[in-house]
């Protein structure tokens, strides 16, 4: 009896005692993935020079080459991928935009039809913003009463 408690508290020992916690995967979007969201949404590319992104403005370890300017329903913003998920929120932080996974959505922030965009296309969120703002665009239930909607039911 003595043997299998001894066994059993040996293997409970190494089983809870020699795990590695495991860390949370960092998540990213690829750029397949993030095209194919983009391409659902009627964003484009935006070939304008004077709306080209300035790489010198944002912190170290930006993807230059899949980095952009964007135009959706004629309002310009840029998508700037980081290396980690951790670059992309610390500078959507300090720039007081939204970021998912390892995207920032620059000068987003201030134009609900672009924050409506990235909120429901990307999930993306303002780590400034303690109340994270909800899309308007999306269509609330009607809670109505009888056929009336609005109207108050028989007997009241």
């Amino acid at each position: 009896m003595k043997l299998k408690l001894a066994v059993l508290f040996l293997s409970a020992f190494i089983f809870f005692g020699c795990s590695k916690k495991k860390e949370a995967p960092d998540l990213k979007y690829t750029l397949e993935e993030f095209n194919l969201i983009l391409d659902t949404t009627g964003a484009a590319g935006d070939k304008d020079a004077a709306n080209a992104i300035k790489f010198e403005e944002y912190a170290p370890g930006v993807n230059r080459v899949n980095s952009r300017p964007m135009v959706y329903q004629r309002l310009s913003f840029a998508v700037v991928e980081f290396e980690t998920e951790k670059q992309a929120r610390e500078e959507a932080l300090r720039l007081n935009q939204y970021y998912s996974r390892n995207w920032l959505f620059d000068k987003v922030e201030g134009e609900p039809i672009l924050e409506d965009l990235v909120i429901v296309k990307f999930h993306a969120a303002n780590p400034k913003r303690r109340v994270q703002r909800t899309p308007v665009n999306i269509p609330k239930e009607e809670h109505g009463h009888g056929e009336g909607h609005g109207q108050a039911p028989a007997g009241h």
